[in-house]
């Protein structure tokens, strides 16, 4: 897993200090809030998304002016365009714009809205259509989406809107006392008051969203679950909602309660998967809300998934040092090299200060996947330059040197990283593979000798003594040189002491067999007693092993050991005729 580091969030576009003053001031001197009696709370209508930016900010009027005539004052009072929009440009911001999110949050807040719309306007074929959403200014990201509004004229479909949002509000006094009593612990009263809320609107989704969050309080995942997925049906985009049922899967996921169905896992990964890209999708501006999913991707080791994201934050956001950092992070979980060494590039060149011994080694480590050798030897290189003292990025140039094929070259760097640490079982590791490639195999078996006595893995160093007797064997099988097997027999010798193994014992059995078997061949030309005292050692060597690793290789040992007892007699009898 990958650690993401923090991400802040975007700054919103408004002078709030400047703007709380310049809107109370406009909102004390507004007709509305200076006339008497009893008034209903405050609801912001801001200028709509739209291509057109003045239908737009037609749009927006054309509801406010809808929702007045729906309502009466003592019910609801729609904050006037002018109040909106003397705040808004003694801010500098442009009123025919439409607002950012956070900005919106913001100036609903400024102007005592504790509700606002946010929406998009469109003209169609047959007149216009207005997609919109209902947010409670307590938190922008609790809302009702609104049905889809249409009508030949644009004051039909704000007439649609302005009826919604009545119908939507109905829910809020219960939504208010949910959330009121979850901050007071009073989860079973949160629940009662949300069930209030969502009789007669069945699809009261802020309500709804505090329904689950009592659930959730309550420890009742399933009912979690159950509200949150009714609330995603009718508003995809719900981000409460979304993120409740990521948490909830999670937790399914990880701690799954005894006698659980095991098939009811898989079905939770699946829509955990789904939750999230439609959790990034309901937002993908909000750096936050998408960081908070690739990490989700990666703990659930589905990095590639993220990388589509990532590379959209950067397409969106270019040059930002920590969207770099995430991004770099993301493409090498991924296992996306090129990717990650396009990023990683330009993440050193925006913060030179992300070149740090960790990244050389990443950087090396993903030249070295595409198998570019070179470049990963001139990156560790460079790093071990900056960071002499870091024993990892040593090895990493010893390394890189070895998989170019500079063998001399990586068995000096090797040797001074070992020097600079010899409690380090990894240069002792790669010098001795060094060594091997080099054929020099007395220091093979030195290095790892003194490997184990400065604590390295007994099992690693086996597996390279075993690698070692292994080519021996099998050189010795082409070049029927008895140093060959002799070489095996030593490597095996050292590998089974090392970490006793059914390879290796049937290895050095097999490398015994053929040794004997030449020397007591040449033995009977050469009529040489050493080389009788050779064969009938090696019968012995392979009589005692074999057995051992006929556990893995069954067939071969038993050929094996039917044969020693063929040569047996003829050895028996060179020892008595040439060892007098």
């Amino acid at each position: 897993m990958f650690t993401v580091l923090e991400v802040k969030p975007l700054k919103a576009r408004l002078g709030i200090s400047g703007l709380v003053l310049i809107a109370l001031v406009a909102i004390t001197a507004s007709p509305v809030f200076a006339q008497s009696g009893k008034t209903g709370e405050r609801v912001m209508i801001p200028t709509l998304q739209s291509s057109d930016k003045e239908l737009g900010v037609q749009a927006a009027e054309a509801i406010r002016n809808q929702l007045q005539k729906q309502t009466n004052t003592r019910d609801l009072v729609v904050v006037p365009k002018t109040d909106i929009n003397s705040s808004l440009i003694s801010s500098g911001y442009p009123p025919s714009d439409a607002l950012a999110p956070g900005d919106a949050k913001a100036l609903a807040s400024l102007v005592r809205a504790p509700q606002y719309l946010e929406g998009t306007v469109t003209k169609t074929p047959t007149g216009y259509k207005i997609d919109s959403r209902l947010i409670i200014s307590r938190d922008m990201f609790k809302a009702q989406a609104l049905p889809s509004a249409q009508g030949a004229k644009l004051d039909d479909a704000a007439g649609q809107v302005a009826r919604a949002i009545q119908d939507a509000r109905r829910q809020l006094p219960a939504e208010e006392t949910c959330h009121n009593d979850i901050s007071q612990g009073k989860y079973q009263e949160a629940v009662a008051a949300a069930r209030k809320g969502l009789v007669g609107y069945p699809t009261a989704n802020i309500v709804g969203v505090c329904l689950a969050e009592a659930y959730n309080n309550l420890k009742m995942p399933d009912s979690v679950v159950a509200v949150a997925e009714r609330v995603r049906a009718s508003d995809p985009r719900n981000i409460p909602a979304l993120r409740l049922l990521t948490t909830t899967y999670r937790a399914r996921i990880d701690s799954p309660r005894p006698g659980t169905d095991p098939t009811r896992a898989s079905s939770d990964t699946t829509e955990l998967l789904k939750v999230l890209g439609s959790l990034a999708a309901a937002d993908p501006t909000n750096i936050k809300l998408v960081q908070d999913v690739v990490n989700e991707y990666a703990s659930m080791g589905r990095a590639p998934q993220a990388v589509p994201l990532v590379r959209d934050l950067l397409q969106n956001n270019p040059g930002d040092p920590q969207l770099l950092n995430l991004a770099w992070l993301v493409y090498l979980n991924a296992k996306d090299y090129q990717g990650a060494i396009d990023v990683g590039n330009e993440m050193v060149r925006v913060d030179t200060a992300a070149a740090t011994a960790d990244y050389y080694k990443r950087l090396a480590a993903a030249y070295t996947a595409l198998n570019q050798p070179q470049k990963a030897s001139e990156v560790s290189n460079l790093g071990a330059k900056k960071f002499p003292n870091d024993p990892t990025l040593s090895i990493i140039v010893a390394n890189s040197l070895y998989k170019s094929g500079q063998l001399q070259q990586a068995l000096d760097a090797a040797k001074k990283a070992l020097a600079a640490n010899p409690k380090n079982p990894q240069a002792y590791f790669l010098l001795a593979t060094i060594q091997g490639a080099l054929n020099q195999y007395d220091d093979v078996i030195n290095t790892l000798n003194q490997a184990k006595a400065n604590g390295a893995d007994p099992a690693g160093l086996s597996q390279i003594a075993l690698q070692q007797g292994s080519n021996a064997y099998k050189a010795g099988q082409g070049s029927k040189d008895r140093a060959d097997f002799q070489r095996a027999i030593k490597f095996l010798q050292l590998s089974d002491q090392l970490q006793s193994s059914a390879d290796a014992k049937f290895l050095l059995g097999a490398s015994a067999f053929s040794l004997g078997q030449s020397a007591t061949i040449d033995a009977n030309e050469k009529r040489s007693c050493e080389l009788a005292r050779m064969a009938r050692d090696a019968f012995n060597l392979a009589s005692i092993n074999l057995p051992a690793g006929g556990q893995k290789y069954p067939t071969e040992a038993a050929q094996l050991m039917t044969a020693i007892p063929q040569f047996t007699p003829a050895v028996d009898n060179e020892i008595k005729r040439f060892c007098k």
